[in-house]
């Protein structure tokens, strides 16, 4: 399995059988216009854990369900991928660059992770 992290991806991009679980989870309804899902802003179902090698990297809510000032509404940042077998698996954007720190070994040819520091706040859109 290929993964990608990558700073341009707004969302956490997922294998399409994994979003339909996720979907599922949370109750999201997704909207045909502009092709995203969405959540009530007040879903909190816990983390969404990535297993990468032995480590679980979880991801807090308030980092893949984001407020777009849509009342009640929010949008859920994580979206379906489908490589066709070419290219990335998964793209880790946005909701997991915020979540964990990336520290680039380049002398090693490694890449670490940490946890980052961050505001008890959800993230919102600016209108």
């Amino acid at each position: 399995m290929q993964v990608v992290s990558d700073t341009g991806t707004s969302f956490i991009a997922a294998p399409f059988s994994v979003l339909k679980g996720i979907v599922a989870a949370l109750g999201a309804t997704y909207d045909n216009t502009t092709r995203n899902n969405y959540v009530p802003c007040d879903t909190d179902k816990g983390t969404f854990d990535i297993l990468i090698g032995s480590n679980t990297y979880s991801v807090e809510t308030k980092n893949f369900i984001i407020d777009i000032n849509q009342g009640n509404t929010c949008l859920l940042a994580i979206s379906g991928l489908s490589g066709y077998g070419i290219g990335p698996t998964w793209i880790l954007g946005s909701p997991f660059i915020r979540q964990f720190c990336h520290i680039h070994d380049i002398g090693n040819q490694r890449m670490g992770l940490a946890k980052s520091l961050q505001k008890n706040e959800k993230l919102s859109s600016t209108k």
